[in-house]
């Protein structure tokens, strides 16, 4: 019962901070990777958002994490999201836009 009430008390401050426009401080509160994920892409963590991906492994969060890091300029993690989510078309239309001809070559073998 303790234990049961003291996690409800942690999630609603974890909802708290969120709602309050804090997410990247909510973050260091989350355990649960599904929540660290969400948490990250809202606060811009691009790093812990790779972590948490990577954790869960799902194709719907390879490509939020791509859009985030697209929208940071990170074309690494972009690349790597691609890839994650076998985004053929957009990796190499990536490829193409910053003129990596080598790995765009390869691709069209």
């Amino acid at each position: 019962n303790m234990i049961r009430s003291s996690q409800l008390v942690g999630q609603a401050m974890i909802a708290y901070l969120q709602q309050k426009g804090f997410p990247e401080v909510a973050l260091h509160f989350v355990k649960d990777e599904r929540t660290r994920f969400n948490l990250a892409l809202e606060s811009g963590n691009i790093q812990i958002a790779v972590a948490s991906a990577k954790e869960i492994d799902e194709k719907d969060h390879w490509y939020r994490l791509g859009l985030e890091a697209l929208r940071q300029g990170n074309a690494g993690i972009v690349e790597y999201a691609y890839q994650r989510t076998k985004n053929f078309e957009r990796l190499s239309f990536l490829y193409l836009i910053t003129g990596n001809m080598e790995k765009l070559t390869k691709m069209l073998k």
